[in-house]
């Protein structure tokens, strides 16, 4: 019987850390590699090889007796950053695809944030009990802010128009994408309707947080849409100024960014886009960072769950919107850059992510 020969595990990404870590991908585990010399081994390994094999050329890159060495190469066998040559995992397929859509970078994010053990509050001794680490990080750090305030000049909106006498179940279904806008007029108290009402669950519930942080921090946790921001780039609005505005919940008001017409610079920001910048004003939804990374520290599947709690808030403009008669354009693409200065954010601190035109 042929003695086993062992390749370098396909899918795996080096993080120089201190120690350096081989994080195997598809595996899920991580592994510690002692010194720095073990890369320039792994890096000399283009066919299968046998133990004994890897032992003397370990011994060759590093200088450290066949004794030593012999024990690091069983190490990375046991731990599958060397894997049996003849052993293809069942997973590798699926992820060779997404390599040859030039999608390796999202592999490597999906990867790492599947298959983690579920829990609101990484290290917390039960899923159900997060105050304790959530307490000890508000005392070292302070809570995140609950309200954005933007300084300057404020509308305060009006009283919301009504809705029209109309079926859940056909506005639904008249929710399209690519026709042409509705010519249906946007007025104040129309755009007063459709902000009050969608922003109606976050008000509630980042009031609740705010209540009762100091006493329950894991109410933090069930401050669903807390991370998100809505601004909005008002082109032909009856009753309110062109320009850039921040939405501030709490108070039912419009908060002055800057005044001008924006419709190239949101076309630009959003890829250039025709549609963006179209219609009578486009809501674009940004997410603070830190309040999202503060509940959630130490878990990058996180990332997933703000994209699809924006997704979910972005479908509660939409039926808004579509209720009153409008036509909507949603987008996610946008240059990072482009969006921070249409914004003026600071995209690792906050970023315009979602745009949902209207008209």
């Amino acid at each position: 019987m042929a003695s086993a020969t062992y390749v370098l595990n396909e899918l795996m990404r080096v993080r120089l850390d201190e120690p350096l870590v081989c994080d195997l991908l598809l595996e899920g585990t991580s592994v510690r590699l002692p010194d720095v010399r073990l890369l320039a081994f792994l890096g000399r390994l283009v066919e299968p090889c046998g133990e004994d094999e890897l032992t003397a050329l370990c011994g060759e890159v590093t200088g450290w007796s066949g004794e030593r060495c012999r024990g690091v190469v069983t190490k990375l066998i046991a731990s599958g950053v060397l894997r049996d040559s003849t052993f293809r995992h069942p997973l590798l397929d699926g992820a060779e695809r997404w390599d040859s859509y030039g999608w390796l970078d999202a592999l490597i994010l999906h990867c790492r944030t599947e298959g983690q053990p579920y829990g609101d509050v990484v290290d917390a001794a039960r899923p159900s009990d997060p105050d304790a680490i959530l307490r000890e990080r508000m005392d070292r750090y302070g809570p995140p802010s609950f309200w954005k305030r933007v300084g300057g000049e404020s509308l305060v909106l009006p009283e919301p128009a009504p809705y029209p006498d109309r079926d859940l179940g056909e506005v639904l279904l008249a929710r399209r994408t690519h026709v042409p806008w509705s010519g249906t007029p946007m007025t104040a108290p129309r755009l007063s309707r459709v902000l009050a009402d969608v922003n109606r669950p976050l008000v509630d519930l980042r009031r609740r947080a705010e209540r009762e942080y100091t006493s329950r921090p894991s109410v933090l946790l069930e401050n669903t849409y807390g991370d998100i921001e809505t601004y909005v780039a008002v082109f032909d609005v009856e009753g309110v100024e062109p320009g850039l505005y921040h939405y501030a919940p709490d108070r039912h008001r419009l908060c002055l960014v800057r005044r001008g017409e924006l419709r190239e610079e949101v076309r630009t920001a959003f890829t250039g886009q025709e549609r963006a910048g179209g219609g009578s004003c486009a809501l674009l939804m940004s997410v603070v960072w830190e309040r999202h990374m503060f509940r959630y520290a130490h878990d990058s599947r996180a990332y997933r769950t703000v994209m699809t709690i924006l997704g979910q808030f972005a479908q509660r403009y939409l039926v808004a919107l579509t209720a009153l008669g409008f036509t909507t354009f949603p987008t996610p693409a946008h240059l990072p850059e482009e969006a921070d200065e249409l914004l003026g954010t600071r995209r690792f601190e906050e970023s315009g992510v979602y745009l949902v035109a209207a008209g």
